[in-house]
């Protein structure tokens, strides 16, 4: 059954070759434009976010420099005039002989001053509270600013941008949450115009608003990218003209290769399954074979035998008569087990070193130690002469057996530790002789 997958998978996977082999110009080509339209979408994001990076950025620069211009006039002009006989700071000081404005009149004309409508460049400072003499133009104008004064309202520490249209141009608009100063309190809670008088400390009491428009930065960034478009359509041109050429030469190639690719794969699927010095099932194939077997008697709840085999003292014998003979003596061991699986699903395999594993599926306690005297009848019958030996003149074997039915909670490891324990305790009485390892069921 194994082997029928196998085969299909196999099947399936040289039609899979063969057909990217056949179509390898077409797929290369698409690979190449889908590379070059997500190259595109990158470079076009890319350019956004350097627009919108360069308009916050001069955005930020613009509120403090508007905020430093603020606090220095307050502190440099406004706080050294307040003992001056005759000097009022007032909202309305147009009106009034010897008066200057406070600091937010003052940073509102001066944003005035630095606006430009017909560039769509804007500086507002407005708020909630407009003084009388700004009712018009001091509060907020649209939804973008009413937005802006609820979310800063809920978040003065943050700023609160966005860019959209505003009147025929696509601008970027910032603003930052004006805080009362200690310094300010006062002022604003006594002067008779004010249009509140409960301010307290860090309260939001204005919005400081930057209007920039961003779609010349645009352009400029449109520009950039046909040239980049260019440069990579370019690009994928000559790489397709060069892939054209390159794939004649790889096809002639690939031919050569691809015989000598299947005699290969054949030969490493063989090594990657049995060893090499016994030709028996190599310990990483036993480890998965045990595994199917394991779940194939679980499903029928049917017995799984394992005896562990050890050649006795096979150190002494390979420094007695050399690591040839060593090969030699477990090449002939392990024709042995070979010979004594026979039914589907038996396997015998070189568990590792002197080491060998006999996997019995479907065998009972009972059956396998006949199967273990057999084997250790015909161990004797090699007459392999061990002269160094502390129990026997002839090559020998220690084994042990464990058998179990299958179930959820034991486990192939539980097995192979039975059985494992069941050779240990061989050697220990005496060796060439089988333990049978009864463990207690779950």
């Amino acid at each position: 059954m194994m082997t029928a997958i196998r085969w299909k998978l196999l099947k399936f996977c040289q039609l899979l070759y063969q057909l990217l082999y056949m179509r390898v110009i077409t797929i290369l080509v698409i690979l190449l434009c889908l590379g070059f339209g997500m190259a595109l979408v990158g470079t076009y994001y890319l350019s956004i976010n350097l627009v919108d990076s360069q308009a916050m950025h001069y955005a930020k620069v613009a509120v403090k420099t508007l905020n430093e211009a603020r606090i220095l006039y307050s502190k440099n002009v406004v706080d050294r005039i307040k003992s001056m006989d005759g000097v009022l700071v007032i909202p309305e000081y147009h009106t009034v002989n010897g008066a200057i404005p406070n600091p937010a009149t003052y940073t509102i004309e001066l944003g005035e001053r630095l606006s430009d409508q017909s560039k769509g460049m804007l500086f507002r400072l407005y708020s909630d509270y407009p003084f009388p003499n700004r009712q018009v133009t001091g509060g907020p104008q649209d939804k973008f600013e009413r937005d802006a004064l609820t979310y800063l309202k809920e978040h003065p520490e943050a700023s609160f941008y966005r860019k959209e249209q505003f009147g025929d141009r696509l601008s970027f608009r910032y603003t930052e949450a004006v805080l009362m100063e200690p310094s300010c309190v006062a002022c604003h809670n006594t002067l008779r115009s004010s249009p509140r008088k409960d301010w307290k400390v860090g309260q939001v009491r204005g919005i400081v608003e930057i209007t920039q428009p961003v779609d010349n930065l645009t352009l400029i960034a449109e520009d950039g990218l046909k040239i980049i478009y260019t440069v990579l359509m370019s690009i994928i041109a000559l790489a397709i003209s060069g892939l054209i050429l390159v794939i004649g030469r790889f096809r002639a190639i690939n031919q050569e290769l691809e015989q000598k690719v299947l005699e290969r794969t054949a030969a490493l699927n063989h090594l990657a399954t049995i060893d090499e010095l016994t030709q028996l099932i190599n310990r990483r194939q036993f480890n998965l074979l045990l595994q199917q077997e394991w779940q194939r008697m679980q499903r029928q709840e049917q017995p799984l035998s394992l005896i562990l085999c050890d050649v006795d003292y096979f150190k002494k014998y390979n420094d007695t008569y050399g690591h040839l003979e060593g090969d030699n003596c477990l090449r002939a061991i392990a024709q042995v087990l070979d010979n004594n699986v026979k039914r589907s699903g038996e396997f015998a395999a070189r568990y590792g070193g002197e080491e060998f594993a006999i996997v019995l599926p479907g065998i009972n306690c009972l059956e396998a130690t006949r199967i273990a005297t057999i084997i250790m009848n015909a161990i004797h019958c090699l007459k392999i002469p061990h002269k160094t030996s502390l129990n026997h003149s002839y090559v020998t074997l220690s084994m042990g057996i464990a058998t179990t039915i299958p179930n959820d909670k034991s486990s192939p490891e539980q097995l192979i530790k039975s059985a494992d324990r069941g050779l240990y305790q061989a050697k220990e009485e005496g060796r060439n002789r089988f333990i049978i390892w009864n463990e207690p069921q779950p």
